[in-house]
Order: structure tokens, then C-alpha cells, then sequence
């Protein structure tokens, strides 16, 4: 806070008397929408981050909300199969308040987030990404730009930069080990497994160590991956060329490749500066793509460049498989491709990436794993025993910690009031210009493109007649409530093998077409791509880093000119249904992916392999394999000899993407955006329509349907009145509405949070306080026991069997964007 400047603008504004029309309604709501989270007592558990989050929405004493923000734990737990209880998973949520409701006008919680980025790099690089996303607004009509977030990013940026300065951004740097043992690798091993053993002491956190570089100039490392590498290795043996030490490679900083000439006055050791200039490359040439013909090839020589400065100190920042801990060595070029759209060159890229830490140790990576585990706090560093390293950062953190405004507290008032205003057209325009065309399913597409023309073939002998369901259904119910539902539902509900034996001999017996190994093997090319083992071990041959014990491949989409903030938002909510099924031991598979937005109109995707869509499926099966009658012939034929786990993915899947659709009313649920992968998992991909808005301008034909359940997906568990559908499947979903509704808290609180910041941004909020409304209802039909309860979830799936709602949109898209369904 600026000397001078009024009191009454520190704090949550949107309870601050202000000017009519001078900020979005939904700020001035947010207090009515949460305060009914609100509990009497102020006693919050540390890992109640939920709790945390609504005292400091809600609460008039934001001191006392950002100092439970201390007590809570900033990293994830990678022991504990992801259920997030760490600050780092609420970022979206936490950098929504401080731009959309304070303005970035509140110096304490501004100082928090300083804190928490300067103890922990991962935090803070998560920070700068999804400050630099909120920095602009895009929409199909038009872009708004905060020019006061804008100022903000780059004084964060500038801060972290210096408080990162000299440092190796790995994984171990946050592990409690002190700066000056981490330059012999034995002792740092020996000082993980000594901490160990003292389970009272306090896990030291530091801001990272020196930088260890490598003497040692391999001429291997410097030329692979780039133009250069073909003419050298041409004359030379790969086995003489194989990097066996990993003391051999130079973690340097990377610098951009398209910025050589601002770069060259910045002076060495920008740890924290390398990963965004690298991220900011990689979509940088999304961009410059559009200006070529030749898009691939053009596309390969801009990652042959991007080598040159590989390997460096640069990671991909996504939490699941700890892939984050990895440093990347190099891009497969050859590998990646450009999928083209009308106006967009999207790409495809494949990493090699490897943990220096746990080469010389890599039985010890569960240790690590563990260490990497403990919770960082930023009321650590009040700890009484202090280490020198802490002692570093203490002194650092002097400089570091006040983040000096070049701006007044009147001009970001101003300039956010400006800006709103010119904002407002995203509530009214956005559903109507949100192009469809812009999913991720075209990633997962055959490109072999078949000039076939067909017939529409759907029958009256394919529709289900849902009033057949009604009967069982009403003794299905009174049955439960006579039994005892609830004891019913804590029940394990794993599917008891013998009995699944016994009940689908008619999928194995008869049924389907036998294949050969080799017919096996080529459908399996064909149709979910080269298998992931395949591909690593065929790369890796051709790779002189092969020898390194923790290398391993990653893919990713690219995409820029799309608004990633709601694709990354849906998968959150995604990732906490899962959590909600894990909690609950109910196994129902949601096979989510990673996205995170690294800009206003750019981010990366986590790409599921050994995947097909529906629809490239669907076009194979009509075109190439006409020995398979259907989707159903298909399956039993291409997983006879496992069908058992198959049925098992395959149902659990789609109860509970079912769940997911349903709650969050996911539309556009065409088969260019389902997936099966060669484990017979269902799998739902792009998120642009959920909640308030839905394709079809004014057409919507999906708007009354629950969620997508036809026919074809149904006849691989052997119909309405199969044994894996009527008994599984119905109890299952159920089981899991169950445990949705019991942690509805956890969905509710998420999209609350963000509708009172974002509700003018992303067009999933479209209808305003009426999605909110529309979700909790979801959650809470008027049924007064399980058995009605029970009943209503049975409606639910007739209502979706088969809908001619979505059976029609499905023939729609195949008029119009040529989907197979």
C-alpha cells in the first residue's frame, strides 16, 4: 500500500461501497453465493484448503484468512494418488480473487503469493502462467487487455527471476537438504535417508542450490536433436555415441530462439526466465506456422533449432507421474505434426525428458519420490532450527518479498473499471460465436480420409424402448429400501470376477470374429495408433541419451488462439470428481488429462495415446474392417482375449463419465470427442460447451438429454437387459450419484469460486447465478429416501437411452463435419 493512499481500498472490493456499473455484478455476489459454506467456528484444519479458500472469498478479516494460507500446504503429495490438499491445486481459484476481486490491490495476500513462489519454483511458475492468462481476455469478437495485470506479471516475473538467479530448477532443490551438502550427490543421498530417520524433525525448506556445472564439452549432446546431427552420426557408430554418464550433460539456461538479440545484453544463470522463454517458443511457433506453406516441415526446423539450446534446465509443468520433476534433453522432431484448422496450426510434440537427481540412484526414486512429499509451507521459515540455506533465503527475501508497485492503487482502480466495461460484451456474444470446430478430437483422428459416401443405416431394431425399464426398476427400488440401502451403498463395489465369468460366455462363445495374431496386431496399428512401448523403444534406439535409466517419452498438444482457461478449468473439476470416486473406493475410471493455459490464447495438452475416436473408429469399421458388423462386434472381437478387464474398463468408464456429462451438463458430445483406448476405457476429450452453454444456436439438441447413452455403447454389455447394464452398471452409477452428492461441496465451491471472478470471461457461465443454481439442484433432487433416490437415477438413464436428442446431433454432425456415428 502506497503512503497516502485511502484504507478502504485494501481488502476485498467487492464489498467496498463502489460506483454503480463500476465492476461485474458477480463480485458484489460472491458474498451471498459462498457464505452459506461458511462454518461458526474458526478453528480450520491445515489441509481444510476448501475452508481456507471461503474465509478468505468471504471473510472481512483477510489477515486472519492469509494467515491460515501460511498453515496450508503449497505442494502436492505425490504419496498419496493425487487427492489434492495442497494450495497449488487452487491456484486458478487463488489468482481469480487477488486480479478479479481485489485488483491486485490488497499488499498482504500479494505478499503471501511473493512467498509461496519464492520457496517453491513450481508454484511460482504456475503463478506467472495463469497471471499471464488473466492478463488479457480473448474472445472470437474481440480482445481485452488489463494493462495493470500486464505490469503485475512482469514485476513477478522480474522478482522471481532475481530470487532464482544461479539456481538448478530440479526437483531435489525443495527436498530438505542443506546448500552446502548438495555438492557431492553421495551426501545428498546420505542426508535424504538420514532426515528419514527423524520423524519429529521439521522438513528444512530452501530457495535452491547452486548451480553444478559440467566441465566437460560433448560434442554428442550439442548437435542431437539439431540439422547438424544426420551428417555426424553418418559416419559413426550410435554405440560410440551414447551418453553413459549423466554428469555429461549440461543443465544450461534456455534461451529463446526468438529473441537472440534481447537476450543477448541479459546476464547468465536465468533459472526461473529459461522454462518461459521456453514455453513461450513452443507457442510462439503455432504462430509463426500460419506464415508457411510447408507447415511441417517448417515445423521440424523450428524444434531443430529449439535443440540447439537442449538440454536445459526446463521442465513441463504437469503434476501427474511426476512428470515435472523431469528435465527435458530433447524434441523428436520427426515426430510431431501440425494439425491444421481454418485459421489455427496447432502441433503435436514428443519430449525426451530424464531425472538427473535419481540417475546415480535410482533405486532410491521412492525415497525421493516420498522427501518431494512433505509438505511446504511459508510459515517454514519460522522453523527455530534455521539452516544456512535458510538463512540465504531469509536474507534474500528481505529484497524480495515487497513487491514494489509502479503503479497507484487509484490507476489500477481505473483501469480495472475501464476495462470491465469494455468486457461486458462476453456475457451476450460469446455462446453465439464459440466456434465448434476447435476441439482436441482431430488429434486422435485416422487422417486417412475415405471419400465413402454413407447411408444412414439406423433402424428402429437399434432403438431401445425405455418403458420396457420401468418394472424392474420400481422392484429394484423397493428391494433396496427393504434391504438397507445405505449399508448397500459402503458395500465394495468392485465387480466380482467369477460371476462377470459366468455372465458374458455369450461375448466369447459364438460371438464376434476370431482374429489371428497378425490381423490382431495390424488393427491394433491401425485403428489406436503405434503402442506406446512400440514408439519409446523405437525412439530410444535412435537416441544417444538410451542409457540413462530414468528416460522416458512425453506427448503434448500445442494449441494457440483458443481460451484454454475453461478447458483447464473443466478438467479440474474433472480431476475432483475422480478424487470424490477415489475417496468413496468406487471404481469408476476417469481417465482425465492435463491442460494448462500458459497465456490468454495458448496452452499445452497432455495427449492420450493408444486412443482412437469414436468416430475415426467408426469410419474404419464402414471402410476398411467390414468383417465387423458394429461397435459391439468390434469390441468383443478385437478384446476376446481379455474380455473380462475390457467389460470392466469399459462400464466403469462410462457410468462414470455419465456422472460427469450429467453434473456438469458437458454437450457437443459427438464421437470426434469420445475416445477408447486399447484397454476398452471410454474417455471424454474437449470441454468448450459444459454448464451454460451448448452448440447448436438455438437448435441444442442435446438440451434436454442428461447425458450421451445410445444404443451402440450399450450393446457391448449386452443390452438394456444384459447383466453388465441392468446389473452393474445402473447399481454403479447410482453408487457414484451417491458419492457426488456427498462431496457436492468440493464441485460447488470450485465453480462458485470462479463464476465470481470469471463469470464474465468464460462462456461457460453464460447464464450467470442460473448455472449455479442449475448445478446444486443436480446434486439434490427432491426425493425424500434412497429408494426414490434410486428411482430418480433409473429415470435418469432412461431418459438419456438412446435419446433421439442425441442421436439426432449426432446425425447432424455428420451432415456438417462429416462425424461418423
Amino acid at each position: 500500500m502506497q503512503k497516502g493512499e485511502k484504507t478502504k481500498t485494501t481488502g476485498c472490493l467487492c464489498f467496498s461501497r463502489q460506483t454503480k456499473t463500476e465492476f461485474s455484478k458477480t463480485f458484489k455476489k460472491s458474498n451471498k453465493i459462498l457464505k452459506k459454506y461458511t462454518k461458526n467456528n474458526s478453528d480450520i484444519l491445515d489441509d481444510d484448503i476448501l475452508e481456507v479458500m471461503i474465509r478468505l472469498y468471504i471473510s472481512d478479516n483477510k489477515t486472519k484468512a492469509i494467515e491460515m494460507l501460511q498453515r496450508c500446504r503449497i505442494n502436492p503429495n505425490f504419496q498419496t494418488n493425487l487427492i489434492r490438499n495442497d494450495l497449488e491445486y487452487y491456484i486458478p481459484q487463488l489468482i481469480n480473487f487477488m486480479v478479479f476481486h481485489q485488483q491486485l490491490q490488497d499488499d498482504r495476500l500479494i505478499d503471501f503469493i511473493i512467498k509461496a513462489s519464492s520457496i517453491d519454483f513450481f508454484f511460482a511458475h504456475l503463478v506467472y502462467f495463469q497471471l499471464k492468462s488473466l492478463s488479457k481476455i480473448v474472445s472470437p469478437n474481440s480482445k481485452v487487455e488489463f494493462k495493470i495485470v500486464l505490469q503485475f506479471v512482469k514485476e513477478f516475473e522480474d522478482k522471481m527471476t532475481l530470487n532464482y538467479q544461479g539456481n538448478l530448477l530440479i526437483a531435489t532443490q525443495l527436498l530438505k537438504i542443506h546448500l552446502e551438502d548438495s555438492f557431492q550427490s553421495d551426501i545428498l543421498v546420505k542426508s535424504i535417508m538420514l532426515s528419514n530417520k527423524k520423524d519429529n524433525q521439521e522438513q528444512e525448506v530452501y530457495q535452491g542450490s547452486l548451480r553444478i556445472k559440467s566441465w566437460k564439452h560433448n560434442k554428442i549432446v550439442q548437435v542431437y536433436g539439431t540439422d547438424q546431427w544426420s551428417d555426424y552420426i553418418k559416419d559413426k557408430n550410435l554405440e560410440d555415441c551414447l551418453i553413459t554418464k549423466h554428469e555429461d550433460i549440461e543443465l544450461q539456461d534456455y534461451v529463446s530462439i526468438f529473441q537472440n538479440e534481447q537476450n543477448n545484453g541479459l546476464q547468465e544463470d536465468l533459472a526461473f526466465q529459461s522454462n518461459i522463454n521456453f514455453w513461450n517458443d513452443i507457442t510462439k511457433i503455432s504462430d509463426e506456422l500460419s506464415k508457411h506453406q510447408k507447415k511441417t516441415e517448417q515445423l521440424h526446423r523450428f524444434l531443430n533449432n529449439i535443440n540447439l539450446n537442449l538440454p536445459a534446465a526446463v521442465y513441463i509443468p504437469f503434476v501427474k507421474n511426476s512428470i515435472r520433476n523431469y528435465a527435458i534433453l530433447n524434441i523428436v522432431s520427426k515426430e510431431s505434426r501440425v494439425f491444421s484448422t481454418k485459421m489455427r496450426s496447432p502441433y503435436s510434440l514428443t519430449l525426451e525428458i530424464f531425472r538427473p537427481e535419481i540417475e546415480s540412484y535410482y533405486n532410491e526414486k521412492q525415497l525421493l519420490d516420498t522427501q518431494i512429499s512433505k509438505p511446504i509451507k511459508t510459515n517454514m521459515i519460522k522453523s527455530q532450527s534455521i539452516s544456512q540455506s535458510q538463512v540465504q533465503f531469509q536474507n534474500l527475501n528481505n529484497s524480495v518479498i515487497q513487491l514494489q508497485r509502479s503503479y497507484s492503487i487509484a490507476d489500477a482502480e481505473k483501469s480495472f473499471q475501464n476495462e470491465f466495461e469494455s468486457m461486458k460484451f462476453n456475457q451476450t456474444n460469446q455462446q453465439d460465436s464459440y466456434e465448434q470446430n476447435n476441439g482436441i478430437g482431430q488429434f486422435y483422428r485416422n487422417r486417412q480420409e475415405s471419400n465413402k459416401n454413407d447411408s444412414d443405416t439406423d433402424s428402429s431394431d437399434n432403438m431401445i424402448d425405455q418403458q420396457q425399464n420401468q418394472q424392474p426398476i420400481q422392484q429394484l427400488a423397493f428391494s433396496l429400501e427393504d434391504q438397507n440401502s445405505q449399508q448397500q451403498i459402503q458395500t465394495d463395489s468392485k465387480m466380482d470376477q467369477s460371476t462377470l465369468n459366468r455372465r458374458v460366455s455369450y461375448l466369447q462363445d459364438g460371438k464376434g470374429v476370431i482374429l489371428t495374431e497378425n490381423e490382431y496386431l495390424e488393427i491394433k496399428k491401425t485403428i489406436f495408433g503405434e503402442n506406446t512401448t512400440g514408439l519409446q523403444e523405437r525412439i530410444k534406439k535412435q537416441s544417444p541419451f538410451q542409457k540413462l535409466k530414468s528416460w522416458q517419452l512425453v506427448h503434448l498438444i500445442i494449441k494457440t488462439g483458443d481460451n484454454l482457461k475453461q478447458e483447464q478449468f473443466a478438467l479440474q473439476l474433472i480431476c475432483q470428481f475422480d478424487q470424490i470416486f477415489k475417496k468413496e473406493g468406487l471404481p469408476l475410471q476417469l481417465r482425465y488429462y492435463e491442460v494448462l493455459s500458459l497465456g490468454p490464447d495458448s496452452g499445452i495438452i497432455e495427449m492420450i495415446k493408444n486412443a482412437t475416436t469414436i468416430d475415426s473408429l467408426q469410419k474404419n469399421l464402414q471402410t476398411k474392417y467390414t468383417q465387423f458388423s458394429d461397435f459391439s462386434d468390434f469390441f468383443r472381437s478385437f478384446f476376446r482375449n481379455n474380455i473380462e478387464q475390457a467389460l470392466q474398463n469399459y462400464v466403469q468408464s462410462l457410468a462414470a463419465y455419465g456422472l460427469v456429462c450429467y453434473f456438469l451438463q458437458v454437450k457437443d458430445r459427438h464421437n470426434g470427442n469420445i475416445l477408447l483406448d486399447d484397454e476398452g476405457n471410454l474417455i471424454h476429450i474437449d470441454f468448450g460447451f459444459f454448464l451454460s452453454i451448448a452448440p447448436g444456436k438455438g437448435m441444442e439438441f442435446e438440451g434436454k438429454v442428461p447425458f450421451k447413452l445410445l444404443s451402440d455403447y450399450i450393446k457391448v454389455l449386452g443390452g438394456v437387459q444384459g447383466f453388465l447394464f441392468r446389473d452393474h452398471f445402473r447399481k454403479l452409477f447410482y453408487k457414484g450419484f451417491k458419492a457426488c452428492q456427498k462431496h457436492q461441496k468440493e464441485i460447488l465451491l470450485l465453480v462458485e469460486m470462479m463464476y465470481t471472478g470469471h463469470g464474465t470471461t468464460l462462456p461457460c457461465f453464460s447464464k450467470g447465478e442460473l448455472a449455479l443454481k442449475e448445478l446444486e439442484d443436480r446434486f439434490n433432487p427432491r426425493t425424500t429416501s434412497d429408494a426414490e433416490l434410486f428411482v430418480f437415477v433409473q429415470e435418469l438413464i432412461n431418459k438419456s437411452l438412446d435419446n433421439w436428442r442425441a442421436r439426432w446431433y449426432d446425425k447432424f454432425q455428420y451432415f456438417a463435419q462429416g462425424i461418423f456415428y
